[in-house]
């Protein structure tokens, strides 16, 4: 019997080929979580930022296929160039030219102050320093002068009816109200924090529940502003959605339970609406885009331009009149997270991308109207998208589907045709950006006031980041539009009356004044 076959030897061969097996199935898991763990310390702790640094992908690149390179400083090496110095704002570019200017002494040199006749003034300079005037708290009071009748003074005392308050069920003014709802959501600052300011600054006690209790008030007072931003919003067939988890307390259970803000966005407009609902599923869209539970159709037909959350498709299955948009960023972002990825393959992957986006910025620069950009997808974007597919679907049997690059690739080709809806008009962006950017303030927040107070209070909260975030959109000062809109805005308001204020209508109505007031000036 030969060595080769004896059984023994034979024996040790099979558990040797079996560890070596083993070994590379381990050596593989490792890797695999490597990434994982390498992924995770760059979303704790890494740049944010998802834009190709094409340097540093092609040094690995180079590396690979050339060999570390050689060390920096060697002989004939030629110095690199200083940078140009970048040009330093002035004063006038930095502030506002309508700052208020306050003139608090004229100084005249002392020879001129002692002999005024010798001396012709010829110009003068001036000196600034940036102040602040320290707001106060004041009662604002109307009086109600009481009288009685001379010939008849039995008769009761004449007064005049008591006015009704700017907030029902509050004492608050307008621009009170309007400083406790920024500094909550736009500057993220919880009611606890306002309290201790209100103390620290203007020596008054307003407790966290005073503050809570003038904030949901105020928001049931502009409430009926809600539905008409919501119509501002759905006139249009085409909108973006995105949402985001959003805590808040649910007595009883001991712990806070989720929510979902849901943001609609209005491409055309920029107009934008937040939605609050207590999950993330199909039906907590259907309130908005209009379900008719009798008839079971959906108000809203169009394109929706999402991410790869699988409720939207259920959404495009149950109604015919929906389209869905993909989203070029989420697909980018997956192949971002992958660091240790082959960089033969990200490399062409990333630079594809990169090159649609500098279309799309070519675009956004010219200022091009819809239509224009959609020859320009057509005829310069799409060839690109082309390839990159063609790219795609050559490597996607060599990553297994599990690993990071295998999973990016895949979810690439999934949502390819949603992704080519977008290059075939010019109405949505390619990606869905510009929702997350709105979703912003309130993950912000989060990491302050860390949960709204009940589920009801979800709604009131969404209703002042709806407010606020097209106060943003429409360059519009949140708290002057909030003063203003307390005033003029009538006790149990008509949905007229509310549409005549929304964030879109008051800025077009304050540019008409401003643009007549120019007219009549010239």
């Amino acid at each position: 019997m030969s060595a080769a076959n004896h059984p023994d030897l034979t024996t040790l061969l099979e558990r040797v080929a079996r560890l070596e097996a083993q070994l590379a199935m381990a050596h593989a898991e490792i890797k695999r979580k490597d990434q994982i763990i390498a992924g995770l310390q760059h979303r704790l702790f890494g740049s944010s930022s998802e834009k190709l640094d094409p340097a540093q992908l092609q040094l690995k690149f180079d590396e690979l296929v050339m060999g570390k390179p050689a060390p920096a400083g060697d002989i004939g090496s030629k110095p690199e160039k200083p940078k140009a110095a970048r040009t330093r704002r002035t004063k006038a570019d930095r502030f506002p030219k309508n700052l208020k200017i306050v003139i608090e002494e004229v100084i005249i040199p002392a020879e001129v102050s002692a002999n005024p006749a010798d001396f012709d003034e010829i110009g003068e300079d001036y000196h600034d320093e940036l102040d602040v005037i320290k707001p106060e708290i004041i009662w604002r009071r109307k009086i109600r002068k009481k009288f009685v009748q001379k010939s008849d003074k039995c008769r009761p005392p004449l007064i005049a009816p008591a006015p009704l308050p700017s907030i029902p069920g509050t004492r608050c003014a307008p621009a009170l109200a309007a400083q406790i709802i920024v500094d909550k959501i736009e500057d993220h600052q919880p009611h606890y924090r306002q309290t201790n300011r209100f103390r620290r600054r203007f020596d008054i006690h307003l407790g966290r529940q005073t503050l809570n209790s003038w904030f949901h008030a105020t928001a049931g007072h502009l409430q009926p502003l809600g539905p008409a931003i919501k119509a501002e919003v759905l006139d249009t067939s085409d909108l973006q959605v995105d949402e985001t988890p959003i805590d808040y307390l649910s007595p009883g259970h001991g712990s806070t339970k989720e929510g979902r803000l849901w943001v609609y966005r209005n491409p055309l407009t920029a107009s934008c609406y937040f939605d609050w609902q207590k999950g993330r599923g199909t039906n907590c869209m259907l309130e908005f885009l209009g379900y008719d539970k009798e008839t079971g159709t959906l108000g809203f037909s169009g394109t929706i331009q999402c991410d790869g959350f699988s409720a939207y498709d259920s959404l495009m299955k149950r109604f015919a009149g929906i389209l869905l948009a993909g989203c070029l960023a989420h697909i980018r972002r997956k192949f971002v997270e992958v660091k240790d990825g082959a960089p033969e393959v990200l490399l062409p992957i990333l630079l594809f991308i990169q090159q649609i986006y500098f279309i799309e910025k070519q675009a956004r620069w010219t200022a091009a109207p819809a239509a224009c950009r959609e020859l320009i997808r057509r005829s310069r974007s799409r060839p690109i998208a082309d390839q990159l597919h063609e790219f795609l679907l050559a490597h996607r049997k060599a990553h297994l589907p599990q690993g990071d690059l295998g999973s990016a690739i895949t979810y690439a080709l999934n949502q390819w045709d949603k992704f080519l809806v977008c290059l075939e008009q010019g109405v949505l962006d390619i990606d869905n950006n510009s929702v997350e950017n709105l979703i912003r303030a309130s993950k912000l927040g989060m990491r302050n006031w860390m949960f709204f107070g009940s589920l009801e209070a979800g709604s009131n909260n969404a209703l002042f980041y709806t407010l606020l975030a097209n106060c943003r959109v429409h360059d519009l000062d949140p708290e002057m539009y909030l003063t203003e809109v307390i005033k003029r805005l009538p006790h149990n308001a008509t949905p007229e009356q509310a549409a005549e204020l929304t964030p879109a209508r008051f800025a077009a109505a304050l540019a008409a004044a401003a643009q007549a007031e120019a007219e009549a000036v010239a």
